[in-house]
């Protein structure tokens, strides 16, 4: 199948210095999603097709709902300190601070290669490819193998299905397109039936992942009218439900449904000092405020990390500036 795109001069550098490389370290952004650990797995794949060594590093481990992907037990929570690799292949991670803790790219490796779709990138390279317009991490890897001149099998196709489908919110989000739907069509042309697929991440949860949910959304505050809705995730909530913060991946997904909601906010105290923001919106940029705390993401899908000591003390820093947004 022909998909009608013609790739940057970054994407083709990028494929030759791969084809190139002889081990290579793949390491995806902290807190790991569905977008970069199916981009690692997928990239896996198509690495030891090739006859490379890849080394797929995560501290955080693989969330179970994307367990079921081929190549998912590669996945590796520590790195020898003494290792040093040819190359770094670093997967939707924009800065420094979203690399997995002590990770210093520059002593680990000779050539960093950069890919992603977040809107600002400002982490040190020699190579990057960086696209806001594609929907996921896995429709640019799409035609990265394409230029590599690999022959796509089921584990790849699935893992890049995987990817698409988490990052595009089952093709919900704007940065879905023409584009997008053509890939994935190739893609389960060679898969065939998907519905596992969704099954696994949509309709895959415990009696454990619904209690979370009750307790959550019993925190729901609703601000400027139901536009702006806020909730929040305590450590003593994982605790009572026997949860770890990846098994959380959905959460998100799970609450913003509320009609009227422009703006969505998941509060996170799980650490000492520090309180996580997910934001999500309708068509709101909402990357900008995230970025005045030091984060980022996409205009629809943004973080930030607060130095508070409490969730009160964090919805008085951040919904002001999200009510800002909304007059």
């Amino acid at each position: 199948m022909n998909v009608s795109y013609t790739p940057p001069r970054e994407c083709k550098e990028i494929a030759r210095a791969i084809l190139e490389s002889r081990d290579l370290l793949l390491v995806p952004h902290i807190n790991i999603d569905g977008d970069d650990l199916g981009s690692m797995v997928a990239f896996a794949q198509v690495l030891k097709g090739l006859g490379k060594e890849a080394y797929l590093y995560s501290p955080d481990g693989v969330p179970e709902i994307f367990s079921f992907m081929a190549g998912t037990k590669d996945l590796r929570a520590d790195l020898d300190p003494q290792r040093h690799f040819q190359t770094a292949l670093v997967l939707e991670c924009p800065q420094k601070s979203r690399l997995p803790e002590g990770l210093d790219l520059e002593k680990r490796a000779d050539l960093i290669i950069n890919i992603d779709h977040h809107p600002v990138n400002n982490l040190p390279c020699q190579l990057s490819w960086i696209d806001p317009s594609f929907c996921a991490l896995g429709e640019m890897l799409y035609f990265v193998f394409q230029e590599m001149g690999v022959e796509l099998n089921r584990a790849i196709a699935e893992a890049l299905y995987t990817s698409i489908v988490s990052d595009s919110g089952s093709f919900r989000y704007p940065t879905t397109s023409a584009r997008t739907h053509l890939v994935a069509a190739h893609l389960v042309s060679i898969l065939g039936d998907i519905s596992y697929i969704h099954r696994a991440l949509y309709n895959n949860r415990t009696p454990n992942d619904l209690h979370l949910q009750g307790l959550v959304a019993q925190t729901m505050q609703t601000l400027s009218g139901g536009r702006l809705i806020s909730v929040d995730l305590t450590r003593a909530m994982l605790e009572e439900c026997q949860l770890e913060e990846k098994d959380t991946q959905q959460l998100i997904y799970q609450l913003n449904v509320m009609r009227g909601c422009q703006i969505f906010a998941l509060f996170k105290a799980l650490d000492p000092g520090t309180v996580r923001v997910s934001l999500r919106s309708a068509q709101i940029p909402i990357n900008e405020v995230a970025a005045q705390f030091g984060g980022g993401g996409h205009a629809c899908a943004a973080a930030c990390r607060l130095a508070v000591s409490s969730l009160e003390e964090a919805h008085q820093l951040l919904w002001p500036k999200l009510e800002s947004l909304l007059n």
